[in-house]
């Protein structure tokens, strides 16, 4: 079934596009006609030590009170259940190993958490930007994220990892609309803190990749507003550790049957 006349009224984001990519009926359950989430360990994890970043980054927090925040709340903010006991320890061990040694690249960012509205086209879009700071007259977009992307190789045909930072590097290209209208010049560098890793992974901003990225926007939205199959992509992990929806998921059940 189309469901045009509902997705036409959509602010758009980042999430809701790749929620479409990565399983339509996810997007389907997410959006369209909404039903309750379970708890994930991966994204209660990331959004915890999101979360304290930016209590440090704003002065909530102090250096030397990381730790024990971390301690004390671990439980109650990661609620999700781990695939296993070793991910749960590599885990909780990297994040507890940041936060003792956190070494933040930009300690007084312009805006921490920072909410842009924007559109592309004539298609209105919204997001979260976890940091903007300024090196020199220089503009960073930062992101903080709990995966381990891993720097572009430099080779000639681009690695699986390079195809995945790509991917990722697509949000802050589409962040970088609103900051050009904001500061009047678009960043020099896209960055992600790879906190687990305890790593920076520092892009240059290109005009022909943030093409790309408005491109790949508006394409992904013309596919939902005409999609009539709303059929999941069904892969083991995705779907147990990764799908906030998978209790709910009709196909999911009807195979456990």
């Amino acid at each position: 079934m189309n469901y045009s006349n509902i997705i036409s009224d959509f602010t758009w984001s980042y999430s809701r596009l790749t929620a479409f990519e990565h399983c339509p009926y996810k997007f389907f359950l997410s959006y369209i006609k909404p039903h309750s989430k379970r708890p994930l360990f991966f994204s209660d994890y990331g959004t915890f030590l999101h979360k304290i970043i930016e209590m440090r980054l704003n002065g909530k927090l102090r250096q030397d009170e990381l730790v024990t925040f971390y301690l004390t709340n671990f439980k109650k903010e990661v609620v999700g259940m781990a695939p296993n006991r070793d991910i749960f320890n590599s885990y909780f061990e990297q994040g507890l190993d940041y936060l003792k040694n956190m070494d933040f690249p930009y300690p007084t960012p312009n805006a921490v958490e920072h909410r842009v509205d924007f559109f592309i086209g004539d298609k209105p879009f919204t997001g979260i930007i976890d940091c903007v700071a300024k090196d020199g007259d220089s503009i960073i977009i930062l992101d903080n994220k709990s995966r381990a992307l891993k720097p572009r190789s430099g080779r000639k045909k681009p690695t699986k990892s390079d195809l995945e930072l790509d991917e990722y590097l697509r949000q802050l290209y589409l962040y970088s609309i609103p900051i050009q209208t904001e500061f009047q010049q678009y960043p020099e560098r896209l960055e992600f803190n790879c906190f687990r890793m305890q790593q920076i992974i520092s892009e240059p901003f290109r005009e022909d990749a943030l093409e790309h990225a408005k491109l790949w926007a508006l394409q992904t939205i013309d596919t939902i507003t005409q999609n009539e199959d709303w059929s999941p992509k069904m892969e083991y992990w995705k779907c147990k550790y990764l799908c906030d929806h998978s209790h709910q998921c009709e196909y999911q059940l009807m195979n456990r049957g």
